[in-house]
């Protein structure tokens, strides 16, 4: 089955059994494997990005429970080498190498291969992993211990940045806060949530961890991720992007606008998600950043636990 896997792309006229179909930003990834999905779901986080079918814009992940023979092959130029992976190149396409494990010379445990774009994947993967997806479901669409080692570079093509956020859909708007990792993301939605149960107002999370931020026809536009934090609720929805928030837990609970473009510049930055980097990636992603800086409107948001802060946010978006 995995005779021709150096010679990628992947033969097309080879189907595997069972296919599933996920939306985020736009962007429809296909999931195919052998392994019936009925034995083996989903985690629930996947739920809202499930589509029926292929769309405008499409990527393949094409998964097999076992490991092609590496010896003796060829796969290319090392680039990049840093736990868990080892990522060389070949005639375009990109080798990711799971070396995880003790010692680093050992088989591994993962092997994939990504065209140029990244719309196209291999993914190999043990008869072990087949078991444990089994019993615990997919944890990922790649099983990867994260998507978004893929996903940035799919991005970085089609205008569009994965930033380290909370997300949130306040009447229709787009509200995204940034900060560190023990800036309040987790504890702002969840006030917010609270404060909306009392509420009238249209309010829906879409991630409280990463989310994505996207230019199209209709603008600047955030998309929820599943790759949440503390917060179980994700969506795939969408909405225009109203405001940035930078987040300072105060004693108080008041928006300020914030006009330094280099400390939105900076602040951005720090946020930004980052998979193997790349020149090209990184002129990409940065002039995506520019444009963000030059167009959204952005805010320090000064809050406690408290709540209040909800009647702030829903001044701002009047």
């Amino acid at each position: 089955m995995l005779k021709n896997f150096f010679l990628f792309p992947f033969d097309e006229n080879f189907k595997p059994a069972y296919r599933r179909y996920f939306k985020i930003a736009g962007i429809t990834v296909c999931v195919e494997s052998d392994l019936d999905f009925g034995a083996a779901p989903f985690k629930k986080e996947f739920t809202s990005f499930a589509v029926t079918g292929s769309g405008d814009d499409n990527v393949v992940l094409r998964h097999y429970f076992e490991l092609p023979c590496l010896q003796g092959a060829d796969l290319g130029v090392e680039v990049y080498r840093r736990k868990p992976w080892a990522i060389s190149s070949r005639n375009g396409a990109w080798f990711y190498k799971d070396i995880a494990g003790e010692p680093e010379d050992a088989a591994p445990h993962r092997i994939a291969v990504f065209s140029c774009d990244y719309t196209r994947a291999v993914i190999c993967n043990t008869p072990d992993d087949a078991q444990r997806i089994r019993a615990g479901g997919w944890p990922s669409l790649s099983l990867f211990p994260t998507d978004q080692i893929w996903l940035g570079p799919l991005l970085a093509d089609r205008s569009a940045v994965l930033l380290h956020s909370a997300g949130v859909l306040l009447q229709g708007c787009g509200l995204l806060f940034v900060g560190h990792s023990s800036a309040g993301k987790s504890t702002t939605v969840n006030l917010l949530k609270k404060a909306m149960r009392r509420s009238d107002l249209q309010f829906e999370i879409l991630c409280d961890d990463r989310n994505i931020v996207r230019h199209g026809d209709e603008g600047w536009q955030v998309y929820g991720t599943w790759s949440h934090g503390d917060v179980p609720d994700v969506s795939s929805a969408s909405a225009p992007l109203r405001a940035i928030l930078f987040l300072k837990k105060d004693t108080v609970n008041k928006i300020v606008p914030l006009c330094d473009r280099k400390e939105i510049w900076k602040r951005l930055l720090a946020t930004l998600i980052r998979p193997m980097v790349t020149a090209q990636w990184w002129q990409k992603e940065l002039d995506v950043l520019e444009r963000i800086v030059n167009d959204v409107p952005c805010f320090i948001m000064h809050f406690d636990k408290s709540g209040a802060i909800a009647a702030e946010l829903e001044r701002l978006i009047r």
